[in-house]
């Protein structure tokens, strides 16, 4: 027993701290898409799973990176704290019913349907590129390698799917939507776009902010998510990656007969650890190594900008890091850090505890407006930044233009939709 715990011991406590985020929802009666809660169940259950040390890349931190990465989860934690402090939970003014009621839907599956054609646009061109849908080809890791150069508007499109199911699935709730034709084509093409998009580029990334997308607006605009459900959604998360992952034959693997047990679920461990090995990696460089320069906060803007291409730019002239973290690489072929060893190079020691805090600050703010302005566009943003929020072990969001993109997007699409009602109204 006490090999288990010297062992296992951060496991162990990460493990209590995801059964307590599981059972407070679930004994109180709250909604586990707090972003607190989000925040530490997704942490705590990424670093327990990457403590087990299924392989030997995963070393244990040092004391500045428990630092790093437990000053960070307390002072998200803490922002949400001092915002219900500030902002008491029962003194919330009536639910703002005239917003939903000038909200106009039509212009929205309008903007919806725009959306989806130029996702199809992008289908088409990258369907002529490679010949086939990617998925029939017999060497799909190398039509899914950054080699092949699809074209931005391409690319773009493709990846922009999750955008076109927010968009379509915001609209399928009857409780928001009186229109019933429009929400029920929103609901089948929300599952098409799916379907479609794992066929033509299988992705992880694109799969799970679809699917992730969809259960945070059930979960605000139809009803709360039993726990029961959320553990199963996980359970099924983990097959689904191994499936895709098997089909991009990504990971040195040239078939699926290939693959044997062991190394197939060795491919969702190594996802979610390599993320916590490269963060210690990075956080402690020797002093005569460093393995990247401070960037005086600059890069944090990248991706606001992306698209202008001046901070692809600045990165080459400076040399640092673009988005595959070419000087992270402990291990070959596993590059990402989560988002503190971003925020870290930016911001130094600093950042690591000032960020998480206005970030948790922001997201408890815009979680207890939508409790009181039923706006569809509050209910996008925080849609797509709760999930980003939750998948922070892996991705800082907004170092990537098209996460930018896509909150433009939305607050000016929406935002047009209530404009153009209000004048309608006159």
């Amino acid at each position: 027993m006490y090999d288990i715990w010297d062992n296992y011991s951060v496991s162990i406590v990460c493990l209590v701290a995801v059964i307590f985020c599981l059972w407070q929802t679930w004994y109180l009666k709250k909604d586990f898409f707090v972003p607190a809660n989000v925040y530490v169940f997704a942490q705590c259950l990424t670093l327990g799973i990457a403590y087990i040390k299924f392989d030997p890349a995963m070393t244990d931190f040092t004391s500045k990176t428990w630092m790093v990465w437990g000053g960070a989860l307390f002072s998200f934690v803490l922002g949400s704290v001092v915002y219900y402090l500030v902002n008491p939970r029962d003194h919330h003014s009536k639910v703002d019913t005239d917003v939903a009621s000038i909200y106009n839907w039509r212009l929205h599956f309008i903007f919806s349907i725009v959306l989806m054609l130029a996702y199809f646009v992008g289908v088409a061109l990258m369907i002529k590129k490679v010949g086939t849908l990617i998925i029939l080809t017999d060497n799909i890791s190398k039509w899914v390698s950054s080699d092949v150069d699809y074209g931005a508007f391409t690319s773009t499109a493709v990846a922009s799917s999750p955008l076109v199911v927010l968009f379509f699935m915001v609209a399928s709730f009857k409780s928001v939507n009186p229109y019933r034709g429009i929400r029920i084509f929103s609901v089948v093409m929300s599952f098409i776009i799916i379907a479609l998009t794992v066929c033509v580029y299988p992705s992880r990334t694109s799969l799970f902010l679809s699917l992730g997308f969809i259960l945070i607006l059930f979960n605000n605009l139809k009803a709360r998510i039993p726990i029961r459900v959320i553990v199963g959604a996980l359970l099924v998360a983990v097959v689904l990656f191994v499936a895709v992952a098997l089909f991009r034959s990504q990971y040195g693997t040239n078939s699926l007969q290939g693959m044997v047990a062991k190394q197939a679920m060795s491919i969702p461990y190594r996802y979610v650890a390599n993320n916590y090995w490269n963060l210690d990696y990075m956080l402690n460089s020797p002093p005569d190594d460093e393995r990247h320069p401070f960037t005086y906060g600059i890069d944090a803007l990248n991706g606001m900008f992306e698209y202008t291409t001046i901070p692809g730019a600045i990165r080459k002239s400076m040399g640092w890091d673009g988005m595959f973290n070419e000087s992270v690489n402990k291990v070959p072929a596993y590059n990402t850090t989560g988002y503190l060893w971003e925020v870290y190079k930016d911001w130094g020691i600093a950042g690591t505890v000032l960020f998480p805090f206005f970030v948790s600050l922001f997201m408890t703010f815009l979680y207890e407006r939508m409790k009181e302005a039923r706006s569809p566009g509050l209910w996008m943003l925080f849609t797509i930044f709760l999930y980003y929020v939750g998948w922070w072990f892996f991705l800082a969001g907004y170092k990537f233009g098209m996460f930018w993109l896509w909150v433009y997007l939305v607050i000016a699409l929406t935002k047009i939709c209530e404009q153009k009602k209000v004048e309608h109204a006159h």
